[in-house]
């Protein structure tokens, strides 16, 4: 499996259109397409960096040196799916510098205000 094979699988386990996906990295649609179809080959780690962060992953992982994504990762793809977390996500982080909290406390929150 090549880079680009790997990042259109990641992108369709993340559940992510080829214009979302564009969106985070702000390219086009055409220029994802690009990167899944191995058109843009060797792509440099100012693109693949951004797209494995897009795809909660790692570049390691794309470009085929980790076989396995770890749990953690797996976990928060899997959160991202959930639009109201993201706003509770997005609310924390927009706190002031010295009240924003450890990634602890923010599980601790979001779990309080998922009712978990």
């Amino acid at each position: 499996m090549n880079i680009g094979e790997r990042i259109k699988k990641r992108r369709k386990e993340m559940d992510l259109s080829v214009e979302e996906l564009a969106n985070r990295l702000g390219k086009n649609r055409a220029t994802v397409y690009r990167y899944e179809n191995g058109e843009i080959e060797n792509l440099p780690t100012t693109i693949l960096e951004p797209i494995a962060k897009a795809l909660s992953t790692t570049p390691a992982y794309l470009m085929g040196y980790e076989e396995n994504l770890n749990i953690e990762t797996d976990f928060i793809a899997e959160l991202m799916k959930d639009r109201e977390l993201i706003q509770h996500v997005n609310r924390l982080s927009q706190l002031p510098k010295e009240q924003q909290k450890t990634i602890f406390d923010m599980i601790d929150f979001l779990s309080k205000e998922k009712g978990l």
